[in-house]
């Protein structure tokens, strides 16, 4: 296999995989299946499917937007999610919401902020004074209506692995002003959020157009708008497990190395040997990981229904590749990541231990 003292740097400190080493345990546990979300997972906006026409207010305490949220989207089904919880997200919640934003040209209010683990989800809401709608239609799909020339900037976004973002207009809902829309971010770390300020920073807000060779943002206003987040120490919501467990594909020796799992996320990380070439492991591992499934404690099945996940080739956290491949896994619905027993991946069962948590750091 390849070096292992390279796959450490992938996540975490190396003190922090040791630890892990040597207190995983392995414990198998039953299946059953039970009715899962009707939403169509994604490959590579991880959240859009999360989100619909739900009347939501303001959030007065961190977690409440979020869990009226998932509440109202189960609502809006017939089917039973007793796998949902909802109750730790006020535990997770950051303490910054309101305003952030106020000036002539733009309010900018944090709805809500969750963190746990490696993942983090701020929803923002943004209205434009100056606009009786933000509505415009550019004729272009992904990039319709008024928005931000940029809006990853900040050290919120330092060290993310991967990040979703959506838009949310009056036509996606009703509770929205034509003048305000709504963006959500979803963003994967490559290492553990830590409690504390972080910065977001908006730049230049208009609308798409061609200038004959690619598309550039036609601004109404030109600027930047900075603002912080608190992020809460919500990491005993979320541990990982150390598994180093093989499995042969295609003739390929790959190493289950870690799972790391988040109320909304887990990171599953493969090593393979380094002598062998990037494309051919990657092309044999994304044809041949079958379908994707998780069975919780109490016998649930979760399927690609309710969740969607991400394949990508793995890196250090400074951009530099490494002989890792990393499934970044998002669930519909909030989960217990304690309530995770079995990941079926390969067709075959890899086993999370339930004698003892194993918390991130």
């Amino acid at each position: 296999m390849s070096d292992f003292n390279d796959f450490k740097n992938i996540k975490t400190p190396t003190e922090w995989k040791e630890r892990l080493y040597a207190r995983t345990a392995e414990q198998s546990v039953s299946s059953a299946r039970r009715r899962r979300l009707p939403l169509t997972a994604t490959a590579v906006l991880v959240l859009i499917a999360i989100l619909s026409t739900s009347a939501l207010a303001v959030s007065l305490v961190g977690g409440d937007f979020f869990r009226q949220l998932f509440i109202n989207q189960v609502k809006s089904t017939d089917s039973v999610y007793d796998y949902m919880n909802v109750d730790q997200l006020r535990a997770i919640a950051g303490t910054t919401t309101g305003t952030v934003v106020d000036t002539d040209e733009l309010k900018i209010e944090v709805m809500d902020v969750i963190s746990s683990g490696n993942m983090a989800m701020v929803m923002l809401r943004v209205t434009a004074k100056e606009l009786q709608s933000v509505i415009f239609d550019t004729g272009y799909e992904t990039l319709m209506n008024y928005r931000f020339g940029s809006d990853t900037d900040g050290n919120l976004f330092k060290n993310m692995e991967q990040i979703s973002i959506r838009y949310y207009y009056s036509d996606d809902d009703p509770t929205l002003e034509n003048n305000q829309f709504e963006i959500l971010y979803t963003i994967i770390n490559h290492q553990v959020f830590e409690a504390g300020t972080y910065t977001i920073e908006l730049k230049d807000f208009g609308y798409y157009v061609s200038n004959g060779t690619s598309l550039v943002l036609e601004p109404l206003h030109k600027g930047k708008w900075e603002f912080e987040v608190e992020l809460a120490d919500g990491n005993e919501y979320s541990h990982a497990v150390l598994l180093r467990q093989p499995v042969t594909v295609e003739g390929y020796n790959i190493m289950l190395e870690d799972i790391r799992i988040t109320p909304m996320s887990s990171t599953i990380v493969f090593s393979y040997n380094s002598k062998d070439d990037l494309s051919a492991v990657y092309n044999a591992f994304s044809s041949n990981m079958g379908n994707l499934g998780i069975i919780l404690s109490d016998g649930t099945v979760l399927t690609e229904e309710d969740f969607s996940y991400v394949v990508m080739s793995g890196s250090d956290g400074a951009g530099h590749p490494i002989s890792a491949i990393v499934i970044n896994l998002s669930f519909n619905l909030p989960i217990s990541a304690e309530s995770i027993r079995e990941f079926s991946i390969f067709n075959e069962t890899f086993s999370i231990p339930n004698s003892e948590s194993i918390l991130l750091p």
